[in-house]
């Protein structure tokens, strides 16, 4: 199994949404992920969101992940269950992709 350090958040360049700042750490021993016994070089999983107009993140979607199968889409996800942003003008979806590290022994 493999520990994870930190999820490492990027925001794709999408107007009138500010960076995405969770309001719990999770530790990598809260996310259950499935993953091959040799250490993955690093895994990325993209999702597509909703920024509601209170700042509330929502209706998180995977749309591609380097290793599927694994567990990762689902934590990533999870990861932004309590995600918020800067409250945009207008409710409107966006890309954000979050890149799992593994932890170094």
């Amino acid at each position: 199994m493999i520990a994870l350090v930190a999820a490492t958040l990027f925001v794709a360049a999408v107007p009138d949404v500010a960076p995405i700042t969770p309001n719990a750490t999770l530790s990598a021993n809260s996310l259950s992920i499935k993953a091959e016994p040799a250490v993955l070089p690093g895994v990325a999983v993209t999702l597509e969101c909703t920024a509601r107009l209170d700042g509330r993140v929502e209706d998180c979607q995977v749309l591609g992940e380097t290793h599927p199968g694994l567990g990762f889409g689902e934590a990533a996800v999870a990861l932004m269950r309590d995600a918020e942003v800067m409250p945009p003008p207008r409710e409107r979806r966006f890309a954000h992709t979050i890149q799992f590290t593994p932890a170094r022994d």
